[in-house]
């Protein structure tokens, strides 16, 4: 995945977490902080691209667990 798929598609998980309630605080969280808030800010206006394939997989994980 290159790095612009990556920004491409953490934006779309982003903001599908943000259109159900979620706020950058509680992703953060829901992701074991593994990222700050923020990062997951900055995710959802394509300013930055996560580093790895990893944090845009745990997004996908957690877009799936709360059902946006």
């Amino acid at each position: 995945m290159t790095n612009s798929q990556r920004m491409d598609r953490a934006k779309a998980l982003v903001q599908r977490l943000q259109a159900a309630g979620q706020t950058p605080d509680n992703i953060s969280e829901a992701l074991e902080s593994r990222v700050s808030p923020r990062t997951i800010y900055r995710w959802s206006r394509g300013e930055t691209a996560p580093q790895n394939r990893s944090n845009v997989l745990a997004l996908e994980r957690l877009v799936a667990t709360v059902g946006a």
